[in-house]
């Protein structure tokens, strides 16, 4: 067991894939095709809802489908994901939609248990955000969202070297 938990460590617990198990990258691929799914049929009212009511969705699953299920929605990296605590037994995260039309987990739980959950202090400011947050802003005060990946692409461009237009 203890050549498992060092080779988990090395690989990472995000990508390590025990015997005749799945990784959390598998969990996140499908993870990835439910939500586009359940986006889908709630645009295309497959769920039979009246768009003037709250929709209300429960989802049940295991501690990594669902840390995996909030990497995904909140766009958390693979460090943020590897460093956060998994569910216990029956535990439960209540992602609950705030006045602009976004999701957080701020508003149900307390930054204590946020903490305790191991999310970062920039998680937990996210999340805040996301509280108050109009559908679609964009959080300019988030590390982690799409713009500061482009933001490294020059600085890595400048490093190649052998790489000329001449």
């Amino acid at each position: 067991m203890r050549v498992i938990q060092e080779t988990r460590q090395k690989f990472g617990r995000f990508f390590y894939r025990f015997s005749e198990g799945e990784s959390a990258v598998d969990v996140f691929d499908r993870v990835s095709s439910f939500l586009e799914s359940l986006w889908r049929d709630i645009d295309m009212n497959k769920l039979h809802h009246d768009p003037s009511d709250d929709l209300n969705l429960i989802i049940v699953s295991h501690g990594l489908a669902l840390r995996v299920f909030l990497m995904k929605w909140c766009k958390w990296t693979v460090e943020q994901f590897e460093y956060l605590n998994n569910l216990g037994n029956y535990e439960l995260r209540v992602m609950q939609l705030g006045h602009g039309g976004e999701y957080s987990l701020a508003i149900h739980h307390t930054e204590e248990e946020l903490q305790e959950w191991r999310l970062s202090p920039d998680m937990i400011a996210d999340q805040k955000w996301r509280a108050h947050a109009t559908k679609g802003d964009w959080n300019e005060h988030c590390p982690w969202y799409l713009d500061a990946f482009f933001d490294h692409l020059a600085e890595s461009d400048d490093n190649v070297e052998g790489d000329s237009d001449d």
